[in-house]
């Protein structure tokens, strides 16, 4: 029913150099070391580390480096794979997403139903805009309003327009364990969602608090 799309098994990158991280919530200089070889497979890839540890760098680079070089400054040209051959992140961009409205795929000020439309007629996928809607379960009130207007359904109405262009990597900004545990079933829940698809997904999330 979904058509065609490119299977991606596994990524891996290696870089270095600094990286200015942005999302609606937070902004940090993180970096890369030439020392580590960041690998991700197919489904949920839960980064767990402080807002500087790495995390939220490599899910940026993969997702962002296209749209906003300025945020970077490396000191090596990156060394991506995805399964197993070497591919530019220029390329790689075309399949990933960066799930914050810093992602020029969101800046339009465009319903979510407006944003599933324009998706599915760019990638001729086979389904309709209610199809995705009830795929991600998006509130129908909620999938009239633009993405400032959908509250803590933001990720799943992101994922769905991600959806409907085709994207296969979805990269988070870095959530702390907090802000994470606050979306509850609306993120847990799309999660899941993505890898039911055969999605890849890299959500870099804060420390938990230790149990006291």
């Amino acid at each position: 029913m979904w058509g065609e799309k490119m299977e991606i098994s596994n990524i891996s990158i290696k870089n270095d150099g600094y990286v200015y991280c942005k999302s609606s919530f937070y902004s940090a200089q993180d970096s890369l070391s030439d020392h580590s070889c960041y690998s991700f497979s197919r489904g949920i890839n839960k980064l767990i580390g402080e807002i500087d540890s790495g995390n939220w760098a490599v899910s940026y680079l993969l997702s962002m480096y296209k749209h906003r070089p300025e945020d970077f400054v490396l000191f090596e040209q990156p060394i991506v794979a995805v399964n197993n051959k070497l591919i530019s992140l220029n390329e790689l961009s075309e399949f990933s997403c960066y799930m914050d409205k810093i992602d020029p795929l969101f800046s339009a000020d465009n319903s979510v139903k407006e944003h599933i439309k324009q998706g599915l007629d760019h990638s001729k996928l086979n389904c309709s805009y209610d199809d995705i809607k009830n795929l991600f379960y998006i509130d129908s009130e909620r999938f009239e309003r633009p993405l400032k207007g959908v509250g803590n359904e933001i990720f799943k109405a992101m994922a769905a327009i991600g959806f409907s262009y085709k994207k296969e990597v979805f990269c988070f900004p870095w959530l702390s364990n907090s802000r994470f545990e606050s979306y509850h079933e609306n993120i847990t829940g799309l999660l899941q969602i993505l890898e039911n698809l055969g999605k890849t997904v890299i959500i870099p999330v804060g420390i938990s608090p230790p149990k006291t």
